[in-house]
């Protein structure tokens, strides 16, 4: 159940959003850019530090007065845990706030993987006690918390990770489909502000896609959005897994798949994660695409190598958006 913010609590959170990215910054431009009063942040910044949330940073530069002192934010005070789960393998990453990885680990289970991922969070949070948040990406439907859809009939089909592990350790908790944080860390990285991008990656449960329309993730209206297996004609086709699945025919398939996205969206870029049917395939993609979408239509591709960068920048904007009142 959320808690019911106090005054002092909302001082707090409002200095340490605006402290977030900034770096070494004064009380006084803290002030200025939150709009509360100078003894007010001063107040609020004094609280933090005695928490070990704020460290003390050093001191402007002199300009003839005195000078004064300058805080950031402790990077190891709030740790973040980003875990990916995709079948039977697992990858999570230890976050400290500004993104820097102090541990992580790719494993392949052999039991439940509910009960693996469970025992990773028990191990680190023993070794981590200031484990403050989980992020957790999964491949297939995920809407509010809940693996929805999967290809395979992976176990985690029907639970609700947000939920579960939310409450078996009391910390926020988020869980998302794989390409929906996949596409936020693309658009984050990239720095852009407005258009639309739609980025597609086959991986072992098939072919999904992540799609940013001016800053913000489109997930549909049921969180439906990207599932590409569900397109007409490409039932069996999109998982490597399944009988139907024909790699001489996966350019054509992309060549489909595009154009559909630039008819409906009509997005500036398309993302193709790399893959062994991409390899050298970029100026035939062009040229199919170009036989159905008009020239001035065309949206630029781009074969990627960053799928694995991009997840884990995605994974990492949405925990740093975590609150203590989410759990």
């Amino acid at each position: 159940m959320a808690s019911t913010l106090t005054v002092k609590d909302m001082n707090q959170e409002i200095v340490r959003d605006c402290m977030k990215g900034l770096g070494p910054v004064s009380k006084s431009v803290l002030s200025r850019k939150t709009g509360l009063s100078f003894p007010t942040v001063s107040k609020t910044v004094d609280l933090l530090c005695e928490t070990g949330e704020v460290e003390e940073a050093g001191t402007e530069k002199s300009g003839g007065g005195r000078c004064a002192a300058l805080y950031r934010l402790n990077p190891v005070f709030s740790l973040y845990l980003l875990l990916t789960v995709e079948n039977d393998t697992i990858h999570w990453s230890l976050k400290d706030l500004e993104g820097n990885s102090l541990k992580e680990e790719t494993s392949e289970e052999n039991f439940p993987i509910l009960t693996a991922m469970e025992a990773k969070v028990e191990s680190i949070r023993t070794q981590f006690p200031c484990l403050k948040g989980i992020v957790i990406g999964a491949a297939g439907m995920v809407s509010g918390g809940k693996v929805v859809l999967t290809a395979g009939g992976s176990e985690l089909t029907g639970v609700n990770l947000q939920e579960h592990f939310s409450r078996k350790f009391g910390i926020p908790v988020r869980a998302v489909n794989d390409m929906n944080a996949v596409a936020a860390g693309r658009w984050s990285l990239a720095g852009r502000s407005d258009g639309c991008c739609v980025c597609i990656y086959l991986g072992k449960n098939g072919m999904g896609a992540g799609i940013v329309i001016n800053g913000k993730v489109w997930q549909g209206a049921s969180d439906f959005a990207g599932e590409l297996g569900f397109l007409p004609d490409m039932l069996g086709k999109l998982r490597p897994a399944d009988k139907n699945f024909a790699p001489s025919r996966m350019l054509e398939i992309y060549c489909k798949i595009i154009q559909i996205y630039a008819s409906v969206l009509n997005p500036e870029r398309v993302v193709l994660y790399r893959n062994p049917f991409l390899d050298g395939a970029l100026e035939e993609l062009y040229r199919e695409c170009e036989k159905v979408i008009p020239e001035h239509s065309m949206p630029l591709l781009e074969i990627s190598d960053s799928y694995e960068t991009d997840y884990e920048q995605g994974l990492l904007v949405i925990a740093n958006m975590l609150k203590e009142r989410d759990i």
